[in-house]
């Protein structure tokens, strides 16, 4: 399965979701492709000994030549960066599941709007999935967000994944938070993802 981890508005948290969502599949054989210009996925994999495969294709031809080579049993997570490219949309335009992450702001609600309009233009087969991401812990009302999504044909996730440290702790260590004995939420938010996503 691909999944491809997307959106056009940077500092949105693609990557720390990535990151977390990629070593929530046990038990199967998981690649990361970065994507992303900064390089976060291939850097942090580094200062974590190496744990994932994590690619980063040049070309548009290398891209689907990878995507094309993914088991069906295995999990394939797409970094995309934070800009709109002709190798961003192949990995769009190639994934069994996308996901839009976003937050309450009313900047990343007109960002998502711009996304939108990319989409449009593509030949997408695939789910698109819109979660709740980098949520404030006390917000509750995501009415603004829930309006965004219910004009396309997305879905939006149950699951909201809160701001919490760990996740970015976690990375600049070169972990991840199911290596960490406590923050039983931060784990429960990412295997939601993962179960939805399924």
């Amino acid at each position: 399965m691909i999944i491809t981890i997307a959106h056009t508005k940077g500092g949105v948290g693609k990557s720390t979701l990535a990151w977390h969502l990629a070593h929530s599949f046990k038990n199967k054989e998981v690649k990361i492709i970065d994507l992303d210009f900064q390089q976060t996925l291939y850097f942090v994999n580094i200062i974590s000994g190496d744990t994932l495969n994590v690619l980063q294709p040049l070309s548009v031809d290398e891209l689907i030549n990878e995507l094309d080579a993914v088991a069906p049993d295995e999990i394939c997570i797409v970094d995309v960066g934070g800009f709109d490219s002709d190798i961003n949309r192949a990995a769009i335009e190639h994934s069994d599941r996308i996901v839009i992450p976003i937050s309450e702001s009313i900047t990343e609600v007109l960002g998502f709007r711009t996304f939108e309009g990319i989409l449009k233009e593509l030949k997408v087969d695939a789910e698109i999935h819109v979660v709740l991401n980098n949520i404030h812990p006390l917000t509750k009302n995501f009415d603004i967000i829930k309006e965004a999504v219910s004009k396309n044909k997305m879905k939006l996730l149950n699951t909201v994944v809160r701001s919490r440290k760990v996740f970015k702790t976690t990375m600049g260590d070169g972990s991840h938070i199911f290596k960490v004995a406590d923050h039983l939420l931060a784990k429960q938010e990412i295997l939601g993802v993962r179960d939805e996503l399924r």
